[in-house]
């Protein structure tokens, strides 16, 4: 039983619609363009200075709350606009233009996308790692970062300017050629998602759960429509008494707080063996990840939390038998995220299956032969999608062998990625968790794992470490988001053709801002006190770690993951295959996938709350109770968003927290 999406207008004729278009107006490009640096800006210095932030807008969850306040502030306008000058209230597709261009620039500028790139590139480069990666250095391009000690020591140490063109002058070529090359992967995105938009929104119509909120926002321009009554309002104030007891609980310890997860590592680490097996586990259910687990297919709510603990089941089962060690990444049975692998990769090919005929038109339309293909109500033309998708591919590609990459890595490397990222894209418009997260299923271990290291030069696994930077788990993927700016303007009215080249703009806006944030607070704080020990940190240290074992150590295949690889692509063809003959079969692939990966690790007992709820409102009340509760999960979600950013304003106003 799939979610029902909530209540949308008539489908209308392609003239009719093309009537209807509302015009993009200066200041939404402005105010969107101003809100993507701001949210950026804001996102770079929650990661550095947590406690001298003025807004904490974090980016790892799939709605994003800078995101989530630009619209808050624009309905809260509204409501005065209406009062006072009510020619100059917001419209719709004015709403849709922000949150499109904030929520790409945002993507792109999130802690798991281009914030991972400086340290990864500049840790190979510091005195601390002379003698792990001296002999290594000599294959990394000059352009990928300086490397001379006068400028990367000050990068860690702070107290600097960054503008001192003693720093800027030898980052100008690395922040260009890294814009180039990010820009070339929007392009790229960009031209899949044009060319995948019309079968996924308008044939598949996919829900998009964790953009409802939004989406009601910008339809409704503010606090009307299903953003009202008494259950929105309701919802609204239940997660903000939820979410401030805990605020005021870390300021004021004898104020009560209402837990909204458990971490049972420790218990579970003090357990006996086998049960010490279960660890990791972390328990979240908060009102954010309930609101939005609210929205999403039922089959797929119930399919994610049963595989996750019976994979949990699995590696306790694997732990007694001797076969698996402990830890977060452990390796032996069932080699979960060699299955995770495989289950991707399935889902990839049923994907592009199911579009093989409408990818054949395009591309022979893109390269001079006839195609009838209607491309008017697109965000771009197939045409120049099919060769942007060429031209940026093979950018890429050439960007990696000229850095030093060889020829057959290289294509390995891009396949599985895009094969990532289409398939997330996807699973984001279908599933839309609250937080998707591919952790432990990235492009270099699927490839070391499945062909071995031993058939390849160290300047090439040194390269192929380095991009790790954009792999690590996926978290900001900017894909998703430029197909929800899409979804929202479409719904929104908005010229398709307009919100294609202001999702361009908002990601080249989101890129160099990034790019020069990061560089500024680590040249004013250093890097080295910015994340000690991070997330950062973590990552650029695994990067030299890997080409130094791959160089050092050669291995052949793993053929034990490469054989349960092939047991989850097994597993999820069939589970396809039951979905698509079995009227109400109750196992969802993509359930499949997300428990075998990092994507429910935490949240999955919302996912439990979440389908136990809809499941007795679908039997007892139907579609239409469950249409009536959508307000108050609504009311959940934005809630939740604000709250905490209200209570961090005033940390940072009051300087409680520092």
């Amino acid at each position: 039983m799939n979610a029902v999406p909530l209540p949308q207008s008539a489908p209308e004729s392609d003239a009719a619609s093309a009537r209807r278009y509302a015009p993009v107006t200066l200041r939404s490009v402005l105010i969107g363009a101003a809100g993507g640096v701001g949210v950026v800006i804001l996102q770079v210095v929650s990661k550095a200075a947590p406690n001298t932030v003025i807004l904490p807008l974090g980016s790892a969850t799939t709605l994003f709350p800078g995101v989530v306040l630009c619209l808050f502030a624009m309905a809260v306008a509204n409501l005065l606009l209406k009062r006072w000058r009510p020619s100059a209230v917001f419209l719709p597709g004015e709403f849709a233009v922000v949150f499109g261009m904030v929520t790409v620039a945002a993507s792109i500028g999130a802690q798991d996308e281009l914030q991972y790139l400086l340290p990864t590139m500049v840790y190979p480069f510091r005195q601390a790692q002379n003698r792990d990666s001296g002999e290594f250095r000599k294959f990394i391009p000059e352009w990928y970062a300086p490397r001379d000690p006068s400028v990367v020591e000050p990068y860690y140490q702070g107290n600097r300017s960054f503008w001192d063109p003693q720093f800027l002058i030898p980052w100008l070529i690395p922040v260009a050629v890294w814009i180039v090359w990010t820009m070339a992967l929007g392009v790229t995105i960009w031209a899949w998602n044009v060319i995948l938009r019309r079968r996924w929104m308008d044939h598949d119509r996919l829900v998009f759960p964790c953009v409802q909120l939004p989406l009601e926002m910008c339809r409704a321009a503010g606090f009307n429509g299903m953003l009202s009554g008494r259950l929105f309002w309701g919802g609204f104030l239940f997660a903000v008494i939820f979410n401030s007891l805990t605020s005021l609980n870390g300021l004021i310890p004898a104020i009560p707080a209402i837990p909204t997860g458990y971490d049972a590592r420790p218990a579970l680490l003090a357990a006996s063996a086998p049960w010490n097996a279960l660890e990791p586990m972390i328990l979240t259910w908060d009102p954010f990840h309930i609101g939005i687990c609210y929205f999403i297919p039922l089959d797929i709510l119930f399919s994610s939390w049963f595989f996750y603990l019976f994979r949990k089941a699995m590696e306790v089962f694997g732990f007694a038998m001797g076969w698996r060690e402990l830890g977060w990444d452990a390796n032996g049975f069932p080699y979960t995220r060699a299955q995770a692998s495989g289950a991707w990769i399935v889902l990839f090919f049923l994907l592009v299956w199911a579009e093989r005929k409408h990818l054949a038109r395009v591309f022979r339309a893109g390269f001079g032969l006839r195609a009838d293909l209607d491309d008017s109500e697109e965000p771009g033309s197939y045409r120049w999608a099919a060769r942007w998708l060429v031209i940026g591919t093979l950018f890429l590609i050439g960007f990696s062998v000229v850095s030093g990459m060889s020829i057959w890595l290289t294509l390995a490397y891009y396949a599985f990625f895009f094969m990532l990222y289409v398939t997330m894209t996807r699973i984001y418009a279908q599933v839309g968790p609250p937080i998707l997260e591919l952790y432990f299923i990235d492009p270099q271990r699927f490839i070391t794992s499945t062909f071995g290291t031993h058939w390849d030069s160290p300047r090439s696994w040194t390269i192929f470490s380095l991009n790790y930077w954009i792999n690590r788990d996926h978290r900001g993927q900017p894909m998703a988001h430029q197909l929800a700016a899409f979804r929202v303007g479409k719904s929104c009215h908005v010229p398709p053709r307009a919100m294609g080249g202001l999702v361009l703009f908002a990601f080249l806006i989101g890129t160099v801002t990034c790019l020069l944030a990061g560089l500024h607070w680590a040249y004013r704080l250093g890097e080295d006190q910015w994340v000690t020990g991070g997330w950062r940190e973590a990552a650029a240290g695994l990067t030299v770690s890997r080409y130094r074992q791959w160089t050092l150590t050669p291995s052949g295949p793993h053929w034990l993951e490469v054989g349960f690889l092939s047991v989850g692509a097994v597993i999820t063809w069939t589970l396809a295959k039951l979905q698509y003959t079995i009227i109400g079969f109750p196992f969802h692939p993509i359930g499949f996938a997300l428990a075998m990966c990092f994507a429910v690790e935490y949240n999955w007992p919302a996912f439990l709350i979440a389908w136990l709820f809809k499941l007795l409102l679908f039997r007892y009340g139907g579609r239409g109770m469950y249409l009536r509760f959508a307000p108050f999960f609504l009311g959940l979600i934005l809630g939740a968003v604000v709250t905490p950013l209200t209570w961090g304003f005033l940390s940072w106003l009051f300087e409680w927290n520092r």
